[in-house]
């Protein structure tokens, strides 16, 4: 690909870490070729691009995402891997929250993310722990393709378990930054970041969020771009969802209880599959009833069911299979609780 100067000082531009100072030297001239003599170092950053298979969209291009231009500070530089064509879907949802997701917020989650997704909604959020990473991970089960947006160069990957969902998702679907090849992952360049999760989206939805969380940066972003805000309710003594509940109380979100609530007012239709009733044999019910109540460690199940060993692994496996029970860290098995 041929780069006109004003790319590569897009691209050099983009090298500069502070986004006020890249915002004040943009708008010094007429248009950014102004700005440099010599594009050595874009060229170089371009070779390396090429390479690594990272490709960008400046500011200047007539591909650049119209959502994103409209916004009181639009990244001025768009790397990318994937699918270009995201950039501009209509069917954008971006979903964010806790990074240290609670038990509530997991079965938010895995009750109302796969429902969006049938629904034909595309998930949009930022690969970190949680909630983001459980809705890539949902849409990368389902084959749906889904859009990350990090706050590094993409030659990185944060946090590092997240490597391998990180190429899976620029295979399949988009990873995205405006930060260039080498850029680490700052703390002030998360809430950068997610002006763009919020702009490229068409709404944003919160399973579960702290007073502090990150995600409701996100969350202002979107009420400020006139993006509509559905937020899940929470327990009132729990510190993880008094985010979320704050939301609500100062009348800045739709109220969410069911995946409907947003799918409808996106203007989808919901598409739930009905699930076969299974008949459980004797000793498979039986592991069910001990976990109605709470989650239980393998080593109690198996001094409460009186199985053996093999015995057990085998019932907890079939009943993970149908979906009735899940495996959490710990060795503990828990309900997966169905709306």
């Amino acid at each position: 690909m041929t780069y006109t100067d004003d790319q590569k000082a897009l691209i050099m531009l983009s090298t500069v870490e502070w986004y006020s100072v890249r915002k004040k030297r943009f708008e010094s001239v007429d248009k950014p070729s102004e700005l440099y003599n010599d594009y050595t170092v874009a060229d170089n950053m371009i070779a390396k691009m090429e390479k690594a298979g990272i490709k960008v969209i400046t500011i200047v291009d007539e591909d650049y995402p119209n959502s994103l231009k409209e916004i009181f500070d639009p990244p001025y530089t768009l790397y990318y891997q994937g699918d270009k064509n995201l950039l501009y879907s209509k069917d954008l949802l971006a979903i964010v929250g806790s990074r240290r997701v609670s038990t509530y917020g997991r079965n938010v989650m895995q009750n109302f993310a796969p429902e969006f997704v049938k629904a034909g909604l595309k998930i949009i959020s930022g690969l970190a722990r949680g909630v983001d990473s459980i809705g890539h991970r949902i849409s990368l089960e389902n084959n749906s393709p889904t859009v990350a947006v990090v706050a590094n160069g993409l030659d990185i990957c944060y946090p590092s378990e997240n490597s391998d969902m990180q190429m899976q998702i620029a295979k399949t679907g988009l990873v995205v930054s405006e930060y260039p090849m080498g850029s680490k992952p700052l703390q002030y360049h998360f809430p950068e970041r997610n002006r763009i999760i919020s702009a490229l989206s068409q709404a944003v939805f919160i399973p579960e969020a702290g007073e502090k969380s990150g995600s409701l940066i996100t969350a202002d972003y979107a009420i400020e771009q006139g993006k509509e805000l559905f937020v899940v309710p929470g327990n009132i003594f729990s510190p993880m969802s008094a985010g979320c509940n704050k939301k609500i109380k100062e009348l800045q979100a739709v109220i969410t209880l069911s995946p409907d609530d947003v799918i409808s007012a996106l203007g989808k239709t919901s598409k739930k599959c009905v699930k076969e009733v299974v008949q459980l044999d004797f000793t498979a019910q039986a592991i069910v009833d001990l976990l109605k109540d709470e989650a239980l460690h393998f080593d109690e199940i198996l001094q409460k069911s009186e199985l053996g060993v093999g015995e057990l692994s085998s019932v907890l496996s079939q009943l993970e299979i149908l979906g009735i029970i899940r495996k959490m860290q710990g060795n503990y098995f828990e309900i997966i609780p169905q709306l």
